[in-house]
Protein backbone atom coordinates (compact mmCIF):
# COMPACT_ATOMS: atom_id res chain seq x y z
CA UNK A 1 0.00 0.00 0.00
CA UNK A 2 3.25 2.43 0.50
CA UNK A 3 4.49 1.41 -2.12
CA UNK A 4 1.52 2.40 -4.60
CA UNK A 5 0.76 5.84 -2.31
CA UNK A 6 4.30 6.81 -3.26
CA UNK A 7 3.53 6.18 -6.74
CA UNK A 8 0.42 8.21 -6.67
CA UNK A 9 2.22 11.12 -4.94
CA UNK A 10 5.29 11.27 -7.20
CA UNK A 11 3.12 10.56 -10.17
CA UNK A 12 1.11 13.72 -9.41
CA UNK A 13 3.78 15.70 -8.18
CA UNK A 14 5.23 15.48 -11.77
CA UNK A 15 1.99 16.35 -13.36
CA UNK A 16 1.75 19.58 -11.54
CA UNK A 17 4.91 20.19 -12.08
CA UNK A 18 4.85 19.90 -15.79
CA UNK A 19 1.55 23.02 -15.34
CA UNK A 20 4.58 25.93 -14.36
CA UNK A 21 6.48 27.12 -15.92
CA UNK A 22 9.30 30.16 -15.51
CA UNK A 23 9.16 33.55 -16.81
CA UNK A 24 12.25 34.45 -17.73
CA UNK A 25 12.41 37.93 -19.39
CA UNK A 26 10.18 40.66 -20.09
CA UNK A 27 6.68 39.41 -21.83
CA UNK A 28 7.47 35.61 -20.34
CA UNK A 29 9.88 32.95 -22.74
CA UNK A 30 8.46 33.97 -26.11
CA UNK A 31 8.18 37.38 -25.08
CA UNK A 32 4.49 37.29 -26.40
CA UNK A 33 2.63 38.26 -22.55
CA UNK A 34 1.31 34.74 -23.36
CA UNK A 35 1.74 31.68 -20.58
CA UNK A 36 0.73 28.69 -21.53
CA UNK A 37 0.78 27.45 -17.60
CA UNK A 38 -2.12 25.16 -16.36
CA UNK A 39 -4.35 25.86 -13.11
CA UNK A 40 -5.07 29.48 -13.05
CA UNK A 41 -7.91 30.24 -10.79
CA UNK A 42 -10.71 31.60 -12.00
CA UNK A 43 -13.71 30.38 -9.67
CA UNK A 44 -13.07 32.96 -7.08
CA UNK A 45 -16.68 33.58 -5.55
CA UNK A 46 -16.21 36.00 -2.35
CA UNK A 47 -12.62 34.72 -1.70
CA UNK A 48 -9.47 36.66 -2.54
CA UNK A 49 -6.26 35.51 -4.08
CA UNK A 50 -3.86 34.77 -1.00
CA UNK A 51 -0.81 37.14 -0.34
CA UNK A 52 2.46 35.21 0.07
CA UNK A 53 4.24 38.18 0.94
CA UNK A 54 5.21 42.03 -0.25
CA UNK A 55 7.72 44.60 -0.30
CA UNK A 56 8.99 47.78 -1.77
CA UNK A 57 11.91 48.07 -3.79
CA UNK A 58 11.64 51.84 -5.62
CA UNK A 59 10.01 53.54 -8.38
CA UNK A 60 9.93 52.66 -11.90
CA UNK A 61 8.57 50.56 -14.09
CA UNK A 62 10.70 47.08 -14.51
CA UNK A 63 8.82 43.97 -14.40
CA UNK A 64 8.93 41.05 -12.39
CA UNK A 65 11.00 37.51 -13.42
CA UNK A 66 10.90 34.86 -12.23
CA UNK A 67 13.66 31.84 -12.91
CA UNK A 68 14.45 28.26 -10.43
CA UNK A 69 12.34 29.73 -7.47
CA UNK A 70 13.98 33.53 -7.61
CA UNK A 71 12.23 36.26 -8.48
CA UNK A 72 13.97 39.70 -9.20
CA UNK A 73 12.74 43.22 -10.20
CA UNK A 74 14.30 46.63 -9.92
CA UNK A 75 13.58 50.04 -8.48
CA UNK A 76 15.03 53.72 -8.31
CA UNK A 77 15.39 55.24 -4.64
CA UNK A 78 18.15 58.09 -3.08
CA UNK A 79 19.65 58.46 -6.54
CA UNK A 80 20.52 54.89 -7.53
CA UNK A 81 18.54 51.98 -8.77
CA UNK A 82 18.44 48.99 -6.96
CA UNK A 83 17.85 45.00 -8.42
CA UNK A 84 16.38 42.57 -6.09
CA UNK A 85 16.50 39.04 -5.95
CA UNK A 86 14.17 37.10 -3.19
CA UNK A 87 12.77 33.59 -3.03
CA UNK A 88 9.79 33.67 -4.94
CA UNK A 89 7.15 31.35 -2.15
CA UNK A 90 8.48 33.77 0.65
CA UNK A 91 10.10 37.10 -0.50
CA UNK A 92 13.28 36.43 1.66
CA UNK A 93 15.40 38.92 0.26
CA UNK A 94 18.68 36.85 -1.35
CA UNK A 95 20.99 39.66 -2.50
CA UNK A 96 20.48 43.28 -4.26
CA UNK A 97 23.00 45.01 -6.81
CA UNK A 98 23.00 48.77 -6.64
CA UNK A 99 24.39 50.84 -9.22
CA UNK A 100 24.24 54.92 -9.43
CA UNK A 101 21.39 56.24 -11.57
CA UNK A 102 19.23 59.07 -12.28
CA UNK A 103 15.28 59.43 -11.62
CA UNK A 104 14.87 61.28 -14.75
CA UNK A 105 10.96 62.07 -14.93
CA UNK A 106 10.02 63.37 -17.97
CA UNK A 107 6.07 63.86 -17.94
CA UNK A 108 5.90 60.94 -15.48
CA UNK A 109 7.20 60.16 -11.78
CA UNK A 110 10.54 58.40 -13.35
CA UNK A 111 12.76 55.45 -11.95
CA UNK A 112 13.54 52.39 -13.16
CA UNK A 113 12.64 51.35 -16.93
CA UNK A 114 14.17 48.14 -17.64
CA UNK A 115 13.64 44.63 -16.55
CA UNK A 116 16.09 42.29 -16.40
CA UNK A 117 16.50 38.96 -18.35
CA UNK A 118 18.13 35.77 -17.30
CA UNK A 119 19.65 32.95 -19.59
CA UNK A 120 22.27 29.73 -18.02
CA UNK A 121 22.42 31.44 -14.52
CA UNK A 122 23.21 34.49 -15.82
CA UNK A 123 20.96 37.74 -14.85
CA UNK A 124 21.60 41.02 -17.63
CA UNK A 125 20.42 43.96 -16.68
CA UNK A 126 20.64 47.33 -17.71
CA UNK A 127 19.54 51.29 -16.88
CA UNK A 128 17.44 54.15 -18.44
CA UNK A 129 20.99 55.95 -18.86
CA UNK A 130 22.71 53.18 -20.59
CA UNK A 131 24.54 50.68 -17.82
CA UNK A 132 24.34 47.18 -18.55
CA UNK A 133 25.51 44.60 -16.39
CA UNK A 134 25.87 40.54 -16.58
CA UNK A 135 25.67 39.31 -12.75
CA UNK A 136 25.50 35.59 -11.35
CA UNK A 137 21.94 35.04 -10.71
CA UNK A 138 22.71 32.91 -7.89
CA UNK A 139 24.85 35.86 -5.87
CA UNK A 140 24.52 38.53 -7.73
CA UNK A 141 28.23 38.82 -8.46
CA UNK A 142 29.03 41.18 -11.54
CA UNK A 143 30.74 39.07 -14.47
CA UNK A 144 31.01 41.64 -16.64
CA UNK A 145 29.53 45.07 -17.57
CA UNK A 146 29.56 47.79 -20.83
CA UNK A 147 28.26 50.94 -21.27
CA UNK A 148 25.25 51.39 -24.16
CA UNK A 149 26.45 55.00 -25.08
CA UNK A 150 30.29 55.25 -24.37
CA UNK A 151 31.07 51.63 -25.67
CA UNK A 152 28.64 51.25 -29.26
CA UNK A 153 27.93 55.07 -29.17
CA UNK A 154 24.52 54.59 -28.58
CA UNK A 155 21.57 57.35 -28.47
CA UNK A 156 19.60 57.60 -25.49
CA UNK A 157 15.77 57.74 -26.10
CA UNK A 158 13.71 60.52 -24.74
CA UNK A 159 12.55 58.63 -22.07
CA UNK A 160 15.78 56.68 -21.46
CA UNK A 161 16.60 52.69 -22.67
CA UNK A 162 13.61 51.03 -21.42
CA UNK A 163 13.94 47.29 -23.60
CA UNK A 164 14.47 44.08 -22.23
CA UNK A 165 17.56 42.13 -23.39
CA UNK A 166 17.23 38.83 -25.84
CA UNK A 167 19.23 35.93 -24.65
CA UNK A 168 19.31 33.71 -27.53
CA UNK A 169 21.99 30.97 -29.43
CA UNK A 170 24.74 32.15 -27.07
CA UNK A 171 24.57 35.87 -26.98
CA UNK A 172 22.63 38.83 -25.57
CA UNK A 173 21.39 41.50 -28.02
CA UNK A 174 19.84 44.94 -26.80
CA UNK A 175 19.06 48.12 -28.83
CA UNK A 176 21.16 50.99 -28.26
CA UNK A 177 20.20 53.12 -30.89
CA UNK A 178 23.85 54.14 -32.23
CA UNK A 179 24.03 54.99 -36.50
CA UNK A 180 26.76 52.48 -36.67
CA UNK A 181 24.86 49.41 -34.97
CA UNK A 182 21.60 50.22 -33.71
CA UNK A 183 21.47 46.20 -32.33
CA UNK A 184 24.12 44.92 -30.75
CA UNK A 185 25.06 41.31 -29.95
CA UNK A 186 27.32 40.49 -27.50
CA UNK A 187 28.65 36.62 -26.17
CA UNK A 188 26.39 36.00 -23.01
CA UNK A 189 29.28 34.36 -21.22
CA UNK A 190 32.19 37.11 -21.52
CA UNK A 191 30.62 40.59 -23.44
CA UNK A 192 32.73 39.97 -25.86
CA UNK A 193 31.07 41.70 -29.31
CA UNK A 194 29.64 39.19 -32.04
CA UNK A 195 28.03 41.77 -34.66
CA UNK A 196 26.57 45.06 -35.12
CA UNK A 197 23.93 46.54 -37.40
CA UNK A 198 21.67 49.24 -38.39
CA UNK A 199 21.37 52.74 -38.08
CA UNK A 200 17.86 53.66 -36.55
CA UNK A 201 17.27 55.27 -33.22
CA UNK A 202 16.36 52.63 -30.05
CA UNK A 203 12.94 52.90 -28.57
CA UNK A 204 11.03 51.56 -25.89
CA UNK A 205 10.44 47.62 -26.70
CA UNK A 206 12.60 44.88 -26.31
CA UNK A 207 13.88 42.58 -29.45
CA UNK A 208 12.17 39.47 -29.81
CA UNK A 209 13.19 36.32 -31.57
CA UNK A 210 10.58 35.31 -34.34
CA UNK A 211 8.64 32.17 -33.20
CA UNK A 212 8.21 30.70 -36.20
CA UNK A 213 11.20 28.63 -37.23
CA UNK A 214 12.77 31.25 -39.04
CA UNK A 215 16.52 32.64 -37.78
CA UNK A 216 15.07 36.02 -37.35
CA UNK A 217 14.79 38.91 -34.47
CA UNK A 218 12.35 41.44 -34.86
CA UNK A 219 12.78 45.02 -33.40
CA UNK A 220 10.21 47.74 -33.15
CA UNK A 221 12.62 50.34 -32.83
CA UNK A 222 12.22 54.81 -33.99
CA UNK A 223 11.84 53.74 -37.73
CA UNK A 224 9.40 51.01 -37.16
CA UNK A 225 9.72 46.85 -37.78
CA UNK A 226 12.72 45.76 -38.20
CA UNK A 227 13.65 42.36 -38.64
CA UNK A 228 17.45 40.97 -38.71
CA UNK A 229 19.18 38.07 -39.58
CA UNK A 230 20.46 35.94 -35.79
CA UNK A 231 23.29 34.70 -37.19
CA UNK A 232 24.99 37.96 -38.83
CA UNK A 233 22.67 40.83 -37.65
CA UNK A 234 21.98 41.95 -41.54
CA UNK A 235 18.91 43.62 -42.22
CA UNK A 236 16.74 41.49 -44.02
CA UNK A 237 13.51 43.48 -43.98
CA UNK A 238 12.05 47.08 -42.60
CA UNK A 239 8.37 48.14 -42.57
CA UNK A 240 8.20 52.22 -41.72
CA UNK A 241 6.09 52.95 -38.71
CA UNK A 242 7.05 56.05 -37.27
CA UNK A 243 5.39 57.22 -33.76
CA UNK A 244 5.18 61.27 -32.18
CA UNK A 245 7.83 61.49 -29.94
CA UNK A 246 9.46 58.13 -31.03
CA UNK A 247 7.61 55.96 -28.81
CA UNK A 248 7.28 52.67 -30.37
CA UNK A 249 7.09 50.64 -26.55
CA UNK A 250 4.34 47.46 -27.25
CA UNK A 251 5.94 44.33 -28.70
CA UNK A 252 5.11 43.13 -31.93
CA UNK A 253 2.79 39.51 -32.16
CA UNK A 254 4.56 37.41 -34.71
CA UNK A 255 2.13 35.28 -36.80
CA UNK A 256 4.09 33.96 -39.11
CA UNK A 257 4.02 35.35 -42.15
CA UNK A 258 2.68 38.71 -40.81
CA UNK A 259 3.52 40.74 -37.99
CA UNK A 260 1.03 42.74 -35.68
CA UNK A 261 2.28 45.88 -34.58
CA UNK A 262 0.35 48.78 -32.62
CA UNK A 263 1.56 52.28 -31.24
CA UNK A 264 -0.47 55.32 -29.75
CA UNK A 265 -0.12 59.23 -30.26
CA UNK A 266 -2.59 59.07 -33.50
CA UNK A 267 -0.48 56.14 -35.28
CA UNK A 268 -2.34 52.79 -34.23
CA UNK A 269 -1.87 49.28 -35.18
CA UNK A 270 -0.92 47.61 -38.82
CA UNK A 271 -1.03 44.18 -39.69
CA UNK A 272 2.54 43.99 -41.91
CA UNK A 273 2.83 41.28 -44.07
CA UNK A 274 6.53 40.28 -44.03
CA UNK A 275 7.16 37.45 -46.58
CA UNK A 276 6.95 40.04 -49.69
CA UNK A 277 10.29 41.41 -50.69
CA UNK A 278 9.12 45.22 -49.32
CA UNK A 279 7.03 44.41 -46.61
CA UNK A 280 3.39 46.01 -46.78
CA UNK A 281 0.32 46.60 -44.32
CA UNK A 282 -2.34 44.13 -45.15
CA UNK A 283 -4.51 46.80 -43.26
CA UNK A 284 -3.45 49.88 -41.22
CA UNK A 285 -6.20 51.50 -38.38
CA UNK A 286 -5.86 53.87 -35.92
CA UNK A 287 -9.02 52.66 -33.72
CA UNK A 288 -6.41 49.94 -31.73
CA UNK A 289 -3.62 52.59 -30.61
CA UNK A 290 -1.67 50.67 -28.05
CA UNK A 291 0.82 53.05 -25.93
CA UNK A 292 2.44 51.15 -24.02
CA UNK A 293 0.51 47.91 -22.97
CA UNK A 294 1.09 44.94 -25.61
CA UNK A 295 -1.32 42.88 -27.57
CA UNK A 296 -1.86 39.42 -26.96
CA UNK A 297 -3.21 37.04 -29.05
CA UNK A 298 -5.38 33.84 -29.45
CA UNK A 299 -5.94 32.13 -31.80
CA UNK A 300 -7.82 34.63 -34.93
CA UNK A 301 -8.09 37.32 -32.24
CA UNK A 302 -6.23 39.53 -29.92
CA UNK A 303 -6.83 41.73 -27.49
CA UNK A 304 -5.17 44.85 -26.00
CA UNK A 305 -6.30 48.56 -24.32
CA UNK A 306 -6.16 51.17 -26.21
CA UNK A 307 -5.13 54.71 -25.37
CA UNK A 308 -2.38 56.99 -24.01
CA UNK A 309 -1.34 59.25 -21.18
CA UNK A 310 -1.48 62.84 -20.72
CA UNK A 311 -5.00 63.54 -19.22
CA UNK A 312 -6.84 60.91 -21.31
CA UNK A 313 -6.50 58.28 -19.30
CA UNK A 314 -10.10 57.35 -18.84
CA UNK A 315 -11.04 57.02 -21.90
CA UNK A 316 -9.19 53.92 -22.54
CA UNK A 317 -10.64 50.75 -23.97
CA UNK A 318 -9.90 46.91 -23.48
CA UNK A 319 -10.72 45.50 -26.89
CA UNK A 320 -10.96 42.18 -29.10
CA UNK A 321 -9.53 42.90 -32.59
CA UNK A 322 -10.38 40.22 -35.43
CA UNK A 323 -6.62 40.25 -36.46
CA UNK A 324 -7.04 39.18 -40.48
CA UNK A 325 -10.05 41.99 -40.73
CA UNK A 326 -9.03 44.55 -38.62
CA UNK A 327 -12.38 44.66 -36.96
CA UNK A 328 -12.83 45.25 -33.42
CA UNK A 329 -14.97 42.66 -32.09
CA UNK A 330 -15.94 44.50 -28.72
CA UNK A 331 -14.40 47.05 -26.01
CA UNK A 332 -14.50 47.65 -22.30
CA UNK A 333 -13.88 51.14 -20.31
CA UNK A 334 -12.98 50.84 -17.16
CA UNK A 335 -9.26 49.71 -16.66
CA UNK A 336 -7.07 52.96 -17.81
CA UNK A 337 -3.84 52.60 -19.33
CA UNK A 338 -3.44 48.89 -17.98
CA UNK A 339 -1.60 45.71 -19.11
CA UNK A 340 -3.15 42.88 -20.55
CA UNK A 341 -1.59 39.28 -20.14
CA UNK A 342 -3.53 35.94 -21.85
CA UNK A 343 -2.76 32.69 -19.52
CA UNK A 344 -4.17 29.52 -21.22
CA UNK A 345 -7.64 31.16 -22.48
CA UNK A 346 -8.12 33.59 -19.96
CA UNK A 347 -7.27 37.26 -20.11
CA UNK A 348 -5.30 38.75 -16.58
CA UNK A 349 -5.92 42.26 -16.80
CA UNK A 350 -4.17 45.34 -14.22
CA UNK A 351 -5.77 48.48 -14.03
CA UNK A 352 -3.67 51.58 -14.19
CA UNK A 353 -5.21 51.51 -10.51
CA UNK A 354 -4.11 48.40 -9.62
CA UNK A 355 -7.19 46.55 -9.57
CA UNK A 356 -6.50 42.96 -10.79
CA UNK A 357 -9.60 41.63 -13.31
CA UNK A 358 -9.83 37.92 -14.60
CA UNK A 359 -11.48 37.58 -18.00
CA UNK A 360 -12.40 35.04 -20.47
CA UNK A 361 -10.44 35.50 -23.73
CA UNK A 362 -13.82 35.14 -25.77
CA UNK A 363 -14.17 37.29 -28.70
CA UNK A 364 -18.20 37.31 -28.53
CA UNK A 365 -17.91 39.64 -25.86
CA UNK A 366 -16.77 40.56 -22.58
CA UNK A 367 -17.10 38.19 -19.40
CA UNK A 368 -15.41 39.07 -16.64
CA UNK A 369 -14.86 36.19 -14.04
CA UNK A 370 -13.52 38.09 -10.67
CA UNK A 371 -11.75 41.59 -9.66
CA UNK A 372 -9.20 42.14 -6.92
CA UNK A 373 -7.26 45.50 -5.23
CA UNK A 374 -4.04 44.71 -5.47
CA UNK A 375 -2.11 47.74 -5.60
CA UNK A 376 -2.80 51.22 -4.59
CA UNK A 377 -2.10 54.73 -6.81
CA UNK A 378 -1.52 55.49 -10.54
CA UNK A 379 -0.02 55.11 -13.35
CA UNK A 380 0.65 51.13 -12.80
CA UNK A 381 1.99 50.41 -16.17
CA UNK A 382 3.58 47.22 -15.24
CA UNK A 383 2.62 44.38 -16.56
CA UNK A 384 1.98 41.52 -13.84
CA UNK A 385 4.24 38.33 -14.30
CA UNK A 386 2.88 34.92 -13.81
CA UNK A 387 4.91 31.33 -13.26
CA UNK A 388 4.75 28.62 -10.80
CA UNK A 389 0.82 29.41 -9.81
CA UNK A 390 2.41 32.91 -8.47
CA UNK A 391 0.98 36.40 -10.26
CA UNK A 392 3.57 39.05 -9.26
CA UNK A 393 1.95 42.48 -9.40
CA UNK A 394 4.35 45.87 -9.11
CA UNK A 395 3.47 49.72 -8.65
CA UNK A 396 4.50 52.56 -10.12
CA UNK A 397 6.00 53.55 -6.67
CA UNK A 398 7.42 50.35 -5.99
CA UNK A 399 5.10 47.94 -3.87
CA UNK A 400 5.69 44.51 -5.57
CA UNK A 401 3.19 41.90 -4.03
CA UNK A 402 2.95 38.44 -4.90
CA UNK A 403 -0.13 36.53 -4.80
CA UNK A 404 -0.93 32.69 -4.72
CA UNK A 405 -3.48 32.41 -8.07
CA UNK A 406 -2.19 28.79 -9.53
CA UNK A 407 -3.96 25.61 -8.15
CA UNK A 408 -0.87 23.61 -7.35
CA UNK A 409 -2.12 21.17 -4.83
CA UNK A 410 -4.16 17.98 -4.53
CA UNK A 411 -5.14 15.78 -1.87
CA UNK A 412 -4.15 12.14 -2.77
CA UNK A 413 -6.48 9.79 -1.19
CA UNK A 414 -5.45 5.73 -0.31
CA UNK A 415 -7.77 2.87 1.14
CA UNK A 416 -7.07 2.99 4.53
CA UNK A 417 -2.72 2.46 6.19
CA UNK A 418 -0.36 -0.35 6.18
Amino acid sequence: MKTKLLLSFFSLFSSISSLADDWPAFGGPDRNQVSLEKGLRADWGDEEPERLWSMDVGLGYSAVVEVKGKAYTQGYSSGKNTLFCVDAETGKLLWTHQYPCEKAPKYFQGGSRSTPAISDGILYLNSHEGDFYALDAANGKILWTKNLVKDFQGRRPDWGFSGSPLCVAGMVIFQTGSEKGSLVALDAKSGEERWRAGSDEAAYSSPMLRTYGKEEILVFNGFGLVSHRLSDGAELKKYQHKTRYGINATQPIDLGPSVLVSSAYGKGSALVDLERRRPRALWESSSFSCQMASLVSSGDYAYGIEGQAGGREDQARLFCLEIKKGKKRWEKKGFGLGTVLLVENRLVILSDRGELTLAEANHYNFRELARFQILSGKENWTPPTYANGRMHCRSSQGKWVCLKMGIQSAVIQGEGAD
